[in-house]
Formats: structure tokens, C-alpha cells, sequence
């Protein structure tokens, strides 16, 4: 394979990545509008993009005008005018270019790795890039003031101020070095949810960073556990799956918690009031507060129980929505000690209490 390849596979893998989030975060969204930040002349992403979902849609951005003419001219070779708006942002100091009254659900970004010629030359030392990478790009497109950590964090500081008016801000990574960093920048702006992947072809490896303000959590698209917060929980009992099955459902009812039942390995809720905690059963034993929620009040987070049937049972938890980590936690390891006790692993009975 040779190195135009790779690097076509590794664009690919970026889209297909981005398939996984908009199909997992946004399943019911008949059209996804996404931008390609630094869209570049050859306007590869939103082509690809555009080639492998007809519902997609692009804005690309750039700040070299020669690029954005070419840009240009390749949509509209390609029949694509339709689907695919270029726009020169003359504000070098602007990432993102939104209309006012416009939301849209990804950005993508492949941003200039290196501050400085000297830092590409390190680079080809070090083996982190290819000789042909630089070649291909343009002074703009492999060099910024800061380098990539510094435009990503130019990204996420921008992000805080127009927040879900895109569901997904992502970009691409080039240097490892560089994801440490951003995470602990997301996780000092409170942005608690985010996920990183890597992207693997010929001899060069790549990453994606991905962060969001809304609620909904990923689960099933591909990423790096290490970087990101947990979003599932397990715990294997020593019991039959019908079992556990029948003691879960005993807790969701003792807690007044409302659940759904898909099939029978899969229990799924979304409470709107934290019933387990020891002030509110307390509360709860004494009468002193009626537990029923207000018609209007929004759920604490949504769940899934996965059961699961190996040398006993597995139970696994996922978060899917919510933004109080804690809360989430303290209902895992609630639900969790009241199985443990009911399948005699630690002591006491879940039914006693």
C-alpha cells in the first residue's frame, strides 16, 4: 500500500468514526450537518463524507483563499453544490464560522500538528511522520502558532461559548503527547463528556478526540477507555440470569423506578429521583415524603442493564444519558451492593432492608 493510500484510509477511518457517533448519539436525525474545520483545496472530508451518507451535509472553512478556490471548483466537479458550502473565514483568529441562526451536529478537524519547521523536522527524526506528509501540505496546514495542542485548545475555549449549537466538536491528533493535555483542559472547563479513539494504518498512527455538551452518552462507538470518563459498569454474581433478572426488578420496584423490559436479558429507566440514596430511604421508611416526581421534572440520567449468561450471571450498566457522574456512581454501587447481598457474597439480605 502505498502512502496516498494510507493517508485516504486514515480520512476514511475519521469518517466512519464519526458515522459511529452521529448513528449512536443521533439515530432519528433524517439530515446531519457537519463543518470541516481548514477544509483545505482538495475538500477530501466533506467529499467523503457526503460520498458514504446522502443525508450528510457539509460547511468547509479555511483561511487561505487559494485553497477555498479550489475547494470550490472540486464540489462543484463533483455535483456536489447542494450538499457542500465553502466559506473563506478571514479571521485567523475565529475558528469556527456559524451562521446565527444555524446548529449543526459534528465539526471535524485536521489540525496543523507542528509550531514550527523545526518541530516537523523533530518529527521526521522521531519517525512520528511521514516524509510524504509534508509534501502534502501547505505551510498553513502543517503549522501553527502553539501547534495542535494549542489550535484544539483554541477549539474547546471557543466550544464553551457556543456549546450544543454543535451536538460533536472533534478533531483529529497527530502526536500523543498532545491528548493528555487536551483531556485535563476538557476536564478543567467541566466538560465531563468526551471520548478518544485512535486511528491505525500503514506505519503512522493517528488519534480523535471528540467532546460534547449535550447529556447523551457514547457506549458502542470506538474509543481509548484510559482517556475517558467510565460509562459502564459490570459485575459477574453467582447466579442464574433469570435470577438476577427477578432481583433487579425488585429493586427498580422497591426504589419506584420506572423500567422498560426489550427483551429478557435487557432492563432499561430513566429515574427522576434518587430513591437510594440512605437519606431518602430513610425518608422513605418513615413516610415523611411522597417519592412521586412532578409530571415536568427531567429524568437524573437513563440506564441499561445488559444481563448476560456465563459461569453464573453478568450484569453490565451503562450510563447513556445524564450529567451527574456522581449520582450515576452512587446508583451502580447501590443496585450493586443489594445484588452482592441478595446472592450471599457480602452479608445481609436486599430483601430485608
Amino acid at each position: 500500500m502505498n502512502n496516498s493510500e494510507t493517508e485516504d484510509l486514515k480520512r476514511l477511518n475519521y469518517i466512519l468514526w464519526l458515522q459511529d457517533l452521529m448513528d449512536e448519539t443521533l439515530p432519528e436525525q433524517e439530515e446531519i450537518a457537519g463543518i470541516d474545520i481548514g477544509v483545505g483545496a482538495s475538500c477530501i472530508y466533506p467529499l467523503l463524507g457526503c460520498a458514504s451518507r446522502r443525508n450528510w451535509t457539509f460547511l468547509g472553512t479555511d483561511i487561505d483563499k487559494r485553497s477555498i478556490r479550489y475547494a470550490r471548483e472540486n464540489v462543484k466537479r463533483n455535483g456536489l453544490d447542494s450538499r457542500i458550502t465553502i466559506k473563506h473565514n478571514d479571521n485567523p483568529e475565529r475558528i469556527f464560522l456559524l451562521d446565527e441562526d444555524r446548529t449543526y451536529h459534528f465539526c471535524m478537524c485536521n489540525p496543523p500538528f507542528y509550531s514550527s519547521q523545526e518541530e516537523i523536522e523533530e518529527g521526521l527524526r522521531n519517525k512520528e511522520l511521514e516524509p510524504s506528509a509534508v509534501c502534502t501540505g501547505s505551510d498553513n496546514e502543517m503549522v501553527t502558532a502553539g501547534g495542535e495542542y494549542g489550535f484544539i485548545k483554541r477549539m474547546i475555549n471557543e466550544s464553551v461559548t457556543y456549546k450544543t449549537r454543535i451536538k460533536w466538536y472533534t478533531s483529529m491528533i497527530g502526536q500523543k503527547k498532545t491528548i493528555k493535555p487536551l483531556v485535563d483542559l476538557l476536564k478543567s472547563n467541566n466538560i465531563t463528556n468526551y471520548l478518544v479513539t485512535d486511528f491505525c494504518q500503514g506505519r503512522t498512527k493517528r488519534w480523535g478526540i471528540a467532546w460534547s455538551f449535550d447529556s447523551k452518552r457514547v457506549i458502542s462507538a470506538k474509543s481509548l477507555d484510559v482517556y475517558r470518563p467510565k460509562c459502564q459498569f459490570s459485575v459477574c454474581l453467582p447466579k442464574s440470569m433469570e435470577d438476577i433478572h427477578r432481583i433487579l426488578g425488585f429493586i427498580l420496584d422497591d426504589l419506584d423506578i420506572d423500567y422498560t423490559q426489550p427483551n429478557d436479558c435487557t432492563i432499561q429507566g430513566e429515574p427522576q429521583l434518587n430513591t437510594w440514596s440512605r437519606a431518602a430511604r430513610r425518608r422513605k421508611k418513615l413516610k415523611l415524603e411522597n417519592t412521586t416526581p412532578p409530571e415536568e421534572a427531567e429524568p437524573l440520567f437513563a440506564f441499561c442493564f445488559e444481563l448476560e449468561e456465563k459461569t453464573g450471571c453478568e450484569v453490565k450498566l451503562s450510563w447513556l444519558s445524564g450529567n451527574d457522574r456522581g449520582v450515576f456512581e452512587s446508583f451502580w454501587n447501590h443496585i450493586k451492593k443489594r445484588i452482592q447481598e441478595e446472592c450471599g457474597i457480602v452479608r445481609g439480605s436486599a430483601f430485608n432492608k
